[in-house]
């Protein structure tokens, strides 16, 4: 009898845990689309997010994923003017959370970092964000075009260390061609991009093929 309780209690989790599941994929595909297209975040698509992954976390709502998505989607609703920015406040919470269970994922701490910095600067709790991030996803796409664009977004206020972070990124970056073209890309917004094609052409990696098609495009000029 326990034995037939316990394969039903199995079998109501896994149905839980898969419409969780399903729920969550739906809302996530709107924060892929916001990403994509800034002006497909409406009013009505928010609704419809946040109310998808509030149904996920009903079935599933230890599960830390969701927690951070969930953090995200009202961080873009407080971007469309849906949600007040004192909810900014909120999303922090959620995404502290999200890290209680979650330690090791640098895509929640990164977020904390970008969002602490666009609330307070360059801040030693923003640093520690930074330095959890690069800690849990070092060379991960996220974690480096984010944290690249906290420093440059408080280029003034860099410190030292934070500089040597920073070109740290830059060379890490050399391993990907893709990531080089995002990082100068990003460096050409804030008027950087020389300083990079400086730190490439003094490279020892200089004449690898692909670093060397990525220089001819952005420092030729």
């Amino acid at each position: 009898m326990s034995i037939g309780l316990l394969c039903l209690y199995l079998i109501v989790i896994a149905f839980r845990w898969g419409v969780a599941n399903v729920y969550y994929f739906q809302a996530n595909s709107f924060i892929d689309e916001w990403n994509y297209e800034r002006n497909s975040l409406t009013q009505t698509s928010y609704k419809k997010a946040n109310s998808l992954i509030k149904k996920a976390l009903y079935y599933h709502p230890d599960h830390n994923h969701y927690v951070h998505t969930y953090g995200r989607i009202m961080h873009w609703g407080v971007i469309a003017g849906v949600e007040t920015v004192s909810n900014y406040q909120d999303v922090k919470s959620i995404y502290l959370e999200a890290t209680i269970s979650r330690p090791n994922w640098s895509e929640t701490w990164t977020d904390l970092a970008a969002l602490n910095a666009y609330l307070y600067g360059l801040t030693d709790e923003t640093r520690e964000y930074i330095a959890k991030a690069r800690a849990t996803g070092h060379f991960t796409e996220h974690v480096m075009y984010t944290v690249s664009q906290i420093y440059l977004d408080n280029w003034d206020y860099l410190s030292n260390e934070d500089m040597r972070n920073y070109l740290q990124i830059i060379n890490d970056s050399y391993l990907k061609e893709y990531r080089l073209r995002q990082q100068l890309e990003l460096a050409k917004d804030y008027n950087k991009d020389k300083m990079i094609c400086g730190l490439i052409s003094s490279s020892s990696q200089a004449n690898d093929k692909s670093i060397q098609r990525v220089s001819e495009q952005y420092c030729s000029e």
